[in-house]
């Protein structure tokens, strides 16, 4: 008897299991829906002092100096079909606020890989808005993940904080105002993948009516065979 009911409380359960998978997908494109709200929404950047306090999806005005001698280049970014580099340069924030690495927009590469693009640098204190986003640290690597020179594979703020030997915000900021360097910064929109999640909870609904359906259609038809007693 528990032989022939054990395939039914496994359906049972894998239609419970999805059925929860799915309402959990339900909720997170809710709080995304949210989240993506709020950004399309959002107004004049807020003023950030500290690199401590930056949030992901935060738009922030920072003030502070550029190292300049710490920018480097992001390979391998292509805009409308020319491949460029993304130029990255940290920001040392007015009052020992911390370091964060500023993507100041992109450039496009020379027809000799060897000779980088010459990018201009404003001296002096500089005020500059923009979005806090994570960076992609994902994707295949050759190498050892260990970045050199000035041209890179990846932004690694971890990598900043070991040249600079200071603390470096894990976050990035993405410039948005005008920042007098000939660098073109069409940032595409945020998305935060709201129908992502949508797709992945109608995936788990059918999943959950299908594992329902066969449960449902396997016990039907072993009551069918099974031998009744009469009245």
């Amino acid at each position: 008897m528990i032989v022939r009911l054990t395939p039914y409380v496994a359906g049972v359960l894998m239609c419970v299991l999805c059925v929860r998978l799915g309402f959990w997908q339900v909720h997170r494109a809710e709080y995304k829906a949210e989240r993506q709200a709020h950004l399309d929404a959002a107004g004049a950047p807020l003023p950030a002092k500290s690199a401590a306090t930056l949030e992901e999806w935060q738009r922030v005005a920072l003030s502070g100096t550029w190292i300049a001698p710490q920018t480097v280049f992001l390979d391998n970014r292509v805009r409308e079909k020319q491949t460029g580099y993304h130029v990255l340069t940290p920001l040392r924030l007015d009052g020992g606020g911390g370091v964060v690495i500023v993507n100041r927009g992109w450039v496009a590469a020379g027809l000799l890989r060897s000779n980088l693009p010459v990018i201009t640098t404003p001296a002096g204190h500089v005020t500059l808005n923009g979005l806090m986003l994570k960076p992609d640290l994902t994707g295949f690597r050759l190498d050892d993940g260990k970045e050199a020179g000035a041209v890179w594979q990846r932004a690694d703020p971890a990598h900043f904080a070991t040249r600079l030997g200071e603390k470096v915000s894990s976050l990035i900021l993405f410039q948005e105002s005008d920042g007098h360097d000939a660098l073109l910064r069409d940032w595409p929109r945020p998305d935060l993948g709201v129908g992502k999640h949508k797709a992945y909870a109608l995936q788990w609904f059918v999943f959950a009516v299908t594992a329902a359906g066969l449960t449902g259609f396997f016990g039907w038809r072993q009551w069918r065979r099974s031998p009744r007693k009469k009245a």
